[in-house]
């Protein structure tokens, strides 16, 4: 059986099984299996873990080999589900005009958050916006998986972030401290402005953003941030003008856990944001 071409690891599959209870949630709250597209690798882990929430399997590689192996393990594993694979970019083709809707979305390409194209565009940004811009004209909620290597890399991208973060919170007390925390690794400032870019596009669209615990671990020799959120569409109005903005305030100070074999801690606590006191 042809296999991944990166190490799988304890915390790795933890997290799929994790992933696997919140999915069967989500199902029930569509009220049906679930369609999937994503980056499966060659083994399709995800897959035989998440199969019986799952309809349907889309799955997106751009490089020959794994689409080549895939297809010969999907055939061992009988995972029994449609099998549709896509040769191309997974940017590429949540951006693209005539790409369907899904339910659950994967994007574990170990890639950094603020990769950004010779555009300045960040892929991961314009790919959230199109999805949510597509599933806005159909009314449709959907869970979005997304895994991200700690990168030594887009540290403006990310201060930038972090600033518009303040303009949005500005008069709650609690920011500076708060973004001071997030601030200091590279995984807590993707934790925050990953969490903030689709609470951005989510609220822009319609949708109100849920997510676990974000988790940052270690797979073979990569530090990784991984992150489940479910984008859940409303029908109707918020109920109060700055429902949104709590909404915000409460994913700044969501924790970030720290995952080694199957236990969890807690590697940052942020610093609670506070309506200014009377």
């Amino acid at each position: 059986m042809p296999l991944n071409p990166f190490p799988d690891s304890i915390e790795k599959n933890t997290l799929r099984r994790r992933d696997a209870i919140a999915l069967r949630s989500f199902k029930t709250l569509v009220g049906a299996p679930l369609t999937y597209c994503g980056l499966t690798s060659a083994e399709a882990r995800d897959i035989v873990i998440w199969r019986e929430s799952l309809s349907s399997v889309c799955a997106v590689e751009i490089d020959d080999a794994t689409r080549s192996n895939l297809h010969i393990n999907w055939r061992q594993l009988n995972v029994g589900l449609p099998l549709k694979v896509i040769a191309g970019d997974i940017f590429n083709y949540l951006q693209a005009a005539d790409t369907p809707c899904y339910d659950v979305y994967n994007l574990d390409m170990y890639g950094g958050f603020t990769y950004s194209r010779k555009s300045n565009s960040s892929p991961c940004r314009d790919a959230v916006r199109s999805l949510c811009a597509r599933h806005r004209q159909e009314k449709r909620s959907f869970a979005l998986l997304s895994t991200f290597n700690v990168r030594d890399t887009g540290v403006e991208q990310y201060d930038a972030l972090l600033g518009e973060i303040k303009l949005c919170l500005e008069g709650l007390e609690g920011i500076d401290p708060n973004l001071k925390e997030h601030g200091r690794t590279h995984a807590t400032k993707i934790k925050l402005c990953y969490m903030y870019m689709c609470w951005h596009a989510g609220q822009t669209h319609d949708f109100h953003v849920e997510f676990a615990d974000p988790i940052f671990y270690n797979s073979g020799k990569t530090n990784l941030v991984h992150f489940y959120s479910e984008f859940r569409f409303r029908s109707q109005a918020l109920p109060t003008p700055h429902a949104d903005r709590d909404r915000l305030v409460q994913l700044a100070t969501t924790p970030l856990r720290k995952m080694s074999g199957r236990i969890s801690s807690i590697e940052l606590r942020p610093t609670s944001i506070v309506k200014p006191s009377a």
